[in-house]
């Protein structure tokens, strides 16, 4: 309760801070004080439930947070920034019945900064940045938050390179609160229960992106944990019109080979198609991946997902795994519809079953630029085996300022 009351209180104090800080925002500052002293806020409020109903195996768990992000980000001096984001999760609702604490499997750190960096900007638009930062929009690693460093280079027309290396790396976001390293070290780079004996402390990212032509990119990379596994990859991404009926249509091919270092682990091929066609308000897309069988070690700890259709499936990268995922989209003004449908088939597993379904529904309503509510709903079942298939409802309720 306590914690509850201190997390209300921090959402009014920032949420007051933030109505009267916008109006002196600009774009640059001629003095070093004035870099902090005018420096850009940024946030988010919210709450986020979910309700995991398994009636076979007597296994219901719920539970629901409040939420606050805020950024703060001073302005460029000499082409230096500092930047730093905060987290914090509070506990709303925790029901576990036969099972262990839900809040607390998710929600590992209540308070967390997913981000505390340094950035010099050089060139027209190139920048180095180090610390903690988040990674989603210059690399294929996985949990979106790490320590390092990287360097962004865009000077060259239609060529973007991006180089750097992490030594850990953390998911902090709505319903996820990970510190980094996570439980017993686990997400440092040389975690010998999550890596291996011996691993190296580093991980070296290298990616290129390349636009030949206007509706075609090419984004190759690589990626190198000495001890554990090395990958190359490609991701190939176009996108069209035909204007004769007004419709959209593009997708992404990638290919991954993964070589496996980890003892036990053998090398893996990893291949996913990816397309999708557009008129006016609806958005069809599909997905078709394929994995290795035998021992390959084909999804890395460190290495995103890349079925992003469907949410609920835990076999992404088990032997032999085959997914076939489609979702239909339509939006309306400030409303949108969603229903995504999984099919995999993998290795026969006693844990896993050797298939499963997935069926998503989901609906969105932007109430506001800054206000909008989601809820999803997920019907989850397995093949052969039993006290296994789950029905879920998440609904996720956020303002940003």
């Amino acid at each position: 309760m306590k914690r509850s009351k201190a997390l209300a209180g921090m959402f009014l104090f920032f949420a007051f801070v933030l109505m009267f800080s916008g109006s002196v925002f600009a774009d640059g500052a001629q003095e070093f004080k004035n870099a902090f002293a005018d420096g850009k806020f940024s946030g988010e409020i919210g709450s986020y439930f979910e309700y995991k109903a398994n009636e076979a195996s007597d296994t219901n768990t719920g539970w629901a947070n409040a939420y606050l992000t805020f950024k703060y980000e001073t302005l460029a001096w000499n082409n230096l920034q500092f930047g730093t984001r905060f987290f914090a999760h509070g506990q709303l609702y925790n029901e576990a019945q036969n099972s262990s604490d839900p809040f607390g499997a998710d929600v590992e750190s209540e308070f967390t900064l997913p981000e505390l960096y340094l950035n010099y900007g050089f060139g027209d638009s190139s920048n180095v940045r180090a610390g903690r930062f988040d990674h989603k929009m210059v690399s294929h690693i996985d949990d979106a938050q790490s320590e390092g460093a990287y360097v962004q280079f865009k000077e060259l027309e239609n060529i973007e390179l991006i180089a750097g290396f992490i030594k850990r790396f953390a998911e902090i976001d709505y319903d996820d609160g990970e510190d980094f390293g996570r439980t017993n070290d686990a997400q440092d780079l040389n975690s010998e229960s999550t890596f291996g004996s011996g691993s190296s402390d580093t991980l070296i990212f290298l990616e290129g992106k390349y636009k030949p032509v206007e509706n075609l990119t090419l984004n190759p990379f690589f990626m190198y944990h000495d001890d554990y596994a090395n990958v190359v990859g490609l991701e190939t991404s176009f996108n069209s019109q035909w204007d004769k009926y007004e419709i959209e249509y593009g997708g992404s091919v990638l290919y991954e080979y993964i070589n496996a270092e980890i003892a036990g682990s053998d090398d893996a091929n990893v291949f996913a198609i990816m397309p999708f066609v557009k008129k006016g308000p609806v958005k069809l897309d599909f997905c078709y991946s394929k994995f290795s069988d035998g021992s390959a070690l084909n999804k890395p700890q460190w290495l995103a997902d890349i079925n992003n259709l469907v949410d609920q499936e835990n076999a992404d990268g088990l032997a032999g795994s085959e997914f076939f995922e489609t979702r239909i989209k339509y939006s309306f003004e400030k409303l949108w519809l969603s229903y995504a449908f999984g099919i995999a088939n993998y290795d026969t597993s006693s844990s896993v079953g050797n298939g499963f379904n997935d069926n998503e529904f989901q609906v969105g309503y932007k109430v506001t630029d800054s206000f909008d509510v989601n809820v999803r709903y997920f019907i989850v079942s397995y093949d052969d085996i039993a006290n296994k298939d789950y029905n879920k409802v998440e609904t996720l309720i956020k303002f940003k300022f």
